[in-house]
C-alpha cells in the first residue's frame, strides 16, 4: 500500500522541526575544522543555512495551498543539497570549482553592467569586481560539476530527473501554463485560476516531505564537513522517526 500523503506530511513537519532544532541549537561553529581545512565548512554552512530557509518557505507555501508555486524553491533546494554533497565528497577541489564559477558569473555581471549603460559600479565595488575577475584560480576536473545537471547526474538517486521535473514548473513555458487550462474535450474550454493536474499528482501533496528529505540529506552532507561529525546519532534518530532510514 502506498504511503498516505497526509501521514508522510505529518512526519515531515515533525522532522523539519527536529532538524531546525539541531541546526540552530547544536553549535555548528563549535565543530569547525582547523583553519587550514575550513573553507569547505564555511561554504557548506552558507549553503546549509540557505537550504533550511528554502525548506521553511516550501512549508509556508504548502500551508497556504501554494504547492504549485513552490516548484522554484524545491528546485533550489535540490541544487543546495547537491552542492553540499559535492563539498562533502570533494572538499577543497569542490571549493576551488565553486570559486571559479563565482568568478565567471561575477565577470558576466560586470560585463553586462558595463555594456548595458543603465547601471554603474561605484569605485569601491568596481575595484572588488576587478579583483575577483583578475584572481588566478586553476582549472580542475571537478569544474564540470558547476553545471547542475552534471553534478546531480553524478550523485544519482534520481536527483537529476526530479530537478528537471521541477524546472518544468519553475520556468515560464507550456508546462507551467498547462496546469491552468483544459481543452481536451472537443468544443469545450476550461480555464482555471488555480492549477489542476488531472491524473498527475498534485505537487502540493509531496511538498512537505520533499522539503524535509532534501534538508535531511543536506544536513547529513554538512555533518561530514564538521570536525567529529557530531550530528550522526541525532540525524539517524530523526531519519528513523520520519521513515527515511
Amino acid at each position: 500500500m502506498a504511503p498516505n500523503p497526509s501521514q508522510l506530511n505529518k512526519k515531515a513537519l515533525a522532522g523539519l522541526e527536529a532538524l531546525t532544532g539541531l541546526l540552530i541549537n547544536e553549535g555548528a561553529a563549535d565543530h569547525a575544522p582547523p583553519p587550514q581545512d575550513r573553507r569547505p565548512f564555511m561554504i557548506g554552512w552558507g549553503l546549509m543555512a540557505a537550504l533550511h530557509r528554502q525548506a521553511c518557505v516550501v512549508m509556508l507555501l504548502h500551508k497556504s495551498n501554494l504547492g504549485h508555486e513552490a516548484a522554484p524553491n524545491r528546485r533550489l533546494m535540490i541544487e543546495y543539497m547537491g552542492q553540499l554533497q559535492w563539498l562533502a565528497r570533494d572538499g577543497e577541489a569542490a571549493a576551488d570549482s565553486m570559486n571559479k564559477q563565482f568568478q565567471n558569473s561575477h565577470g558576466k555581471l560586470r560585463k553586462a553592467v558595463d555594456e548595458g549603460g543603465v547601471f554603474t559600479y561605484d569605485a569601491e565595488i568596481a575595484a572588488i569586481a576587478d579583483t575577483v575577475t583578475a584572481a588566478s584560480i586553476p582549472s580542475s576536473s571537478t569544474d564540470t560539476f558547476n553545471a547542475t545537471a552534471h553534478l546531480l547526474g553524478s550523485l544519482g538517486n534520481g536527483l537529476k530527473e526530479i530537478w528537471i521535473s521541477e524546472t518544468q514548473f519553475s520556468h515560464s513555458g507550456i508546462m507551467a501554463a498547462r496546469a491552468f487550462f483544459d481543452d481536451s474535450k472537443s468544443g469545450v474550454i476550461h480555464l482555471f485560476d488555480a492549477p489542476r493536474y488531472s491524473s498527475v499528482q498534485d505537487p502540493d501533496e509531496a511538498s512537505p516531505f520533499m522539503a524535509f528529505m532534501l534538508l535531511y540529506f543536506g544536513m547529513q552532507a554538512f555533518n561530514e564537513l564538521m570536525a567529529g561529525r557530531p550530528w550522526v546519532a541525532e540525524l539517524d534518530r530523526i531519519g528513523q522517526d520520519a521513515g527515511l532510514t
